[in-house]
């Protein structure tokens, strides 16, 4: 009965598709018209005079249309009179001719819906062909987008089953269909994570996320998905970023190569004014001792403490100038702290007056109360010294340099996107030089951008200005007039709390001296001076005090004598044991051992092992005597 009626319906849609020529819709419809006319002529003269035309009329109706249908109906009428009503015919009377004027126009209706619906049936299948159409195309682009993505594409179910995955899984991750539905799928993406995504889902439209696992060969694949919701099931696609992630890392390396680069480019030009300083400063600590000697072979100590005084002041201003130059050169992440402003720029006025030439005025203008903002000390000092030079090389011919430290204040309608409303710490530094054209203005701070010859400059001073500007949640801003000088601000957020300000020129305060117990005590440094006066020292308080040169000597000392409370050890040791490692192994040995690093420089702030609070300690040279005698008080004192 199914197969019946689908055939029906299909001839149907068929007659419905019939088009014919205009000459063969009316001949046509004389046929079907004589075609009934005989049938009729078949029957009794007493049947219905219409009875066979009504169903030809509808079937002209359908397959010829609206015309061939109104000349149909009057052939139909014509004949049913000629040959089927009454005797007279054509002659018969007007009530015959009403009646059949009035069946005329109801098959002539019923003829013009069979044309109207043939019409329709005829625009259905249009939609439904254009539709059949575009379902075919869509399904091409998908399979095609499917198959030939090199994007890892899959559907998830609400309960996070794999439902499907294209070829470039396979392709990408080594591993075959069965084993990702397997379970290998989620090395890529933990549950965890993908049931995170999903839930993410209910507050936005897709959910990106990036994760990292392994292929077949064992190779890192870092993925960069996108997931959005379809009709009960998940969609998605995963890019494949791991050639971008290396190369992200291979920039940020070279990238801090030549920060590096641009720091100790700035430590050359420092170093003829670092020579004449330390060259100073040794002439008053060589100068103070030779007097010292020549007081004591006179025996007059009235002069003794000026030139003691003398020595000590100057070796503390060699020690902060060491400091501030290991802090500029080396590579360190940021510490941040509390900083007074006005008290670091003057603490920098001498370093600063060293890298500019005589012909350069320097200004620092500070509020006489202090201006605090949490930031990197250090990185600080960079900043400014990076500005400062930057000045210096737009002033060949001499100029004035200005150091401004104030208060302001942005507001929203300022339009600093980065910054949000507020009181700031303003450092300007301004000069009179040159001035930048907006070409070059523009491109400040671009990293690499610079104007400077080849091999004068890497082009990172500013950038990494900007850089630590932004990272201190403040930011950097450049001014510049042709001929008039360039001024380079610095917002930095004010700390308002009256906590302890970072000083970063002057040694800690140290406790008085004091009488301690017979403690054993290893030194271990490979300068025999340093040896002697820092067991001297101790043993003048009651330590007793064994000495080594370098690791191998200390950990025979260690082995001999188990009774050592406290290691003080250089980190740069000679040999193939550096001091970090040589108080690892130390501490093993004796867990309860405490340990103090003595150093010059170390790259990184704080070795790995002076991580372990309460049993280490770090002392830098150069140190007094009092701060070294506090420390292995306090240190000897955990037990």
């Amino acid at each position: 009965m199914i197969g019946i009626l689908s055939r029906s319906l299909e001839l149907v849609r068929r007659l419905a598709r019939f088009q014919p020529s205009t000459a063969v819709r009316y001949a046509g419809t004389v046929m079907v018209i004589a075609l009934c006319g005989a049938v009729r002529f078949q029957l009794p003269f007493t049947a219905l005079p219409y009875l066979f035309f009504i169903p030809g009329l509808m079937f002209i109706g359908f397959c010829f249309g609206v015309g061939p249908s109104a000349l149909g109906c009057v052939l139909a009428v014509l004949t049913a009179h000629y040959l089927f009503i009454g005797e007279i015919g054509l002659n018969d009377g007007s009530t015959a001719w009403i009646s059949s004027a009035s069946f005329a126009l109801v098959t002539f209706g019923m003829a013009v819906v069979c044309a109207l619906f043939q019409r329709t049936l005829n625009a259905l299948y249009d939609v439904n062909h254009r539709l059949e159409h575009e379902v075919e195309r869509r399904t091409l682009e998908r399979d095609g987008i499917w198959n030939v993505s090199p994007d890892l594409i899959c559907t998830v179910s609400e309960g996070g089953d794999i439902v499907a995955m294209n070829p470039a899984w396979q392709t990408e991750t080594g591993h075959t269909d069965q084993e990702l539905k397997a379970g290998a799928f989620f090395s890529f993406i933990s549950p965890s994570q993908l049931s995170d995504a999903l839930r993410s889902l209910d507050k936005g439209a897709i959910a990106e996320l990036d994760t990292q696992g392994f292929r077949a060969s064992g190779k890192p694949l870092h993925l960069n998905w996108r997931i959005a919701r379809r009709q009960g099931l998940y969609f998605a696609v995963a890019r494949d970023i791991t050639l971008y992630r290396e190369r992200q890392e291979a920039l940020e390396k070279v990238s801090s190569q030549l920060q590096q680069s641009q720091k100790m480019e700035a430590v050359g030009q420092l170093t003829g004014g670092l020579a004449h300083d330390f060259n100073n400063l040794l002439t008053v600590i060589t100068g103070s001792l030779d007097m010292l000697e020549q007081r004591i072979a006179q025996g007059n100590q009235a002069d003794l403490p000026r030139y003691v005084a003398l020595a000590r002041n100057a070796s503390g201003r060699a020690a902060s100038l060491t400091h501030r130059l290991l802090a500029y050169a080396r590579r360190q992440p940021l510490a941040s702290s509390v900083v007074d402003l006005g008290l670091l720029a003057q603490d920098m006025r001498e370093l600063i007056s060293r890298t500019l030439t005589p012909r350069i005025d320097l200004e620092i203008v500070a509020p006489d109360n202090a201006l605090l903002c949490f930031c990197d000390a250090h990185q600080l000092e960079n900043a400014i010294l990076n500005l400062c030079i930057n000045a210096r090389d737009a002033m060949p011919h001499g100029g004035r340099l200005q150091i401004e430290i104030s208060q302001t204040r942005i507001d929203a309608a300022q339009g600093a996107a980065p910054l949000n409303a507020g009181q700031y710490a303003l450092l300007r530094v301004t000069d009179t030089g040159m001035g930048m054209p907006q070409s070059v203005l523009e491109r400040a701070f671009d990293p690499f951008f610079t104007t400077k010859p080849l091999g004068s400059g890497t082009g990172l001073g500013l950038s990494m200005v900007y850089g630590f500007a932004q990272q201190s949640s403040g930011e950097a801003r450049i001014e510049s007039v042709m001929g008039k000088g360039t001024s380079v601000s610095l917002l930095l957020p004010l700390h308002h709390s009256q906590a302890a300000i970072l000083d970063v020129s002057l040694p800690t305060s140290v406790e008085q001296d004091f009488q301690a117990d017979s403690a054993t005590i290893l030194v271990v440094d490979d300068e025999a001076a340093i040896r002697d006066l820092i067991a001297e020292a101790l043993e003048e308080v009651g330590y007793k005090v064994s000495k080594a040169g370098n690791a191998a000597q200390a950990l025979r000392e260690l082995e001999g004598d188990s009774e050592a409370a406290l290691l003080i050890t250089d980190i740069g040791l000679p040999g193939e044991m550096s001091g970090d490692e040589l108080a690892v192994i130390a501490l093993d040995r004796c867990p309860t051992l405490k340990v103090l690093f003595i150093s010059g420089f170390v790259e990184n702030a704080v070795p790995a092992i002076a991580l372990k609070s309460g049993q280490t300690e770090l002392l830098l040279k150069p140190f007094a005597v009092k701060e070294l005698k506090a420390i292995v008080q306090r240190l000897l004192s955990l037990r």
